[in-house]
């Protein structure tokens, strides 16, 4: 499969990179500044592309089978708008986002309540980047392209562990925690196995 990758020097694009390369994918890593992948492999490349760039945007996009969405905070939204945007111009369908723990009001009702009201009070705090990840969200439902969005609680730097669950929001806290190892191993999973299409998923360890 031939993948390209937002935010490829990101701090979970630095796991999905090798990780891609390693189960042979081609790999497109798309950044705003080539230097910060020093990653050599037959089947990367490396393309340096601004976000509001569209016609570059679509020369990263053509070709590929999929797009994996993994961007900072102050770009998520107009960042992901533009990329659905080259999407559907080269023709490219199946696209997976990173994003954050309750950023989906679907699944937001699925918590119970107190789960809920943590969020809630997250949101307010943290209100600009929540703000940018709801509207993400919303962006992608509404794309017309076969999504997965995932949402996972606390990322940390631990180690592949290869044993992590995934599902809906259903019972879920904020309080888990997953690698960012791993998230990268199930993201590749989902999108070799075609899971959670057109649906939020949950992970953790």
């Amino acid at each position: 499969m031939r993948i390209t990758v937002f935010g490829a020097s990101g701090s979970v694009g630095d796991w999905l990179v090798p990780e891609a390369l390693r189960r042979g994918h081609e790999v497109v890593a798309v950044t705003r500044r080539r230097s910060r992948i020093t990653t050599q492999h037959p089947n990367l490349s490396v393309m340096q592309a601004d976000l509001d760039d569209i016609a570059a945007l679509e020369k990263t996009l053509t070709g590929s089978h999929a797009a994996i969405i993994s961007l900072a905070d102050p770009v998520v939204h107009t960042g992901t708008r533009s990329i659905v945007t080259a999407m559907r111009s080269v023709g490219v369908s199946r696209v997976e986002a990173l994003t954050g723990f309750g950023t989906s009001a679907i699944s937001r009702r699925q918590l119970n309540p107190l789960m809920r009201a943590v969020v809630a009070a997250i949101r307010v705090i943290t209100l600009p980047a929540f703000r940018a990840k709801e509207d993400q969200d919303a962006t992608l439902r509404a794309s017309g392209l076969t999504f997965t969005i995932v949402q996972p609680p606390t990322l940390t730097a631990g180690p592949a562990t290869g044993t992590y669950r995934h599902g809906d929001y259903r019972g879920k806290s904020i309080l888990g925690n997953i690698s960012r190892a791993d998230l990268a191993a199930f993201m590749l999973d989902n999108l070799e196995q075609d899971r959670y299409l057109n649906q939020s998923a949950y992970v953790q360890q």
